[in-house]
This record gives C-alpha cells, structure tokens and sequence, in this order.
C-alpha cells in the first residue's frame, strides 16, 4: 500500500482534484487544464497498477512494472483519449499533444515512480 504513498502519485491526485474543482466551478487554468494532468495522467494510472499487482497479484514490493507495461499504458490511454473517444464523441478532442505529455509522463513514472519499496529496516541492515 506504501505505493499509493508516493509524494509524486500524492501530487498528481491532488493536482487532478484542482483541475477538476477549476473546471466545475467555470474557472479552468489554462496551462494546468491543458498540460499538467496530461502528463500526471500515466504516472497516477501506472502507480494504481503498480499496487495492484504489488498486493493481489505478486504479493512483493520489490516488484516493478517492466518497460512494456508503461509502453502498454502510455499506448492504450493515448489511442482512447486522442483516436477513438473523438471519433465518437464531439465532447472530446483528439490532440499529438496530449498523446506526447503521456508519453513524458510514462518516462517520468518507469525512471522515477517505479522502485521497489524498501522499508527502514532494511535499509539500516545495509
């Protein structure tokens, strides 16, 4: 569970809460509505798999995501949010942009985000 802890997944949770309070509100912040939860987009989504599998599926948290998963998630998300979701709907629109801060924010949580957990106990036995 000390995956969802992460200063960096705290902040882009936060950081979503904002934008979205902003634009509930009729008050969006440009640069923030725009870009910022683009690019906080993957590394929220990657640390909330990363703790599943972590708890229910290898029960380890040394366990990492491996550059094909991030690769997987940073694909998948573009390809609905900017191809299909404004082929089908005119609520959204598709932009190489947003796709682009995805991609950022995948390289961002596979080099920074995805480390193993170590607790204090071990790391004063080193």
């Amino acid at each position: 569970m000390r995956t969802l802890l992460n200063p960096w997944f705290i902040l882009g949770c936060i950081t979503w809460v904002i934008i979205y309070s902003t634009r509930k509100l009729g008050h969006p912040v440009p640069w923030l509505n725009d870009y910022i939860d683009d690019f906080f987009a993957i590394p929220v989504i990657a640390s909330i798999a990363l703790c599943y599998m972590r708890v229910m599926v290898i029960r380890s948290n040394y366990y990492i995501l491996s550059p094909w998963k991030i690769i997987f998630i940073v694909l998948y998300v573009s390809l609905v949010f900017e191809v299909f979701l404004p082929l089908i709907s005119k609520k959204y629109t598709g932009d190489w942009i947003d796709a682009l801060l995805y991609a950022v924010g995948g390289c961002f949580f596979y080099f920074v985000m995805n480390k193993p957990v170590v607790s204090k106990k071990r790391k004063a036995e080193s």
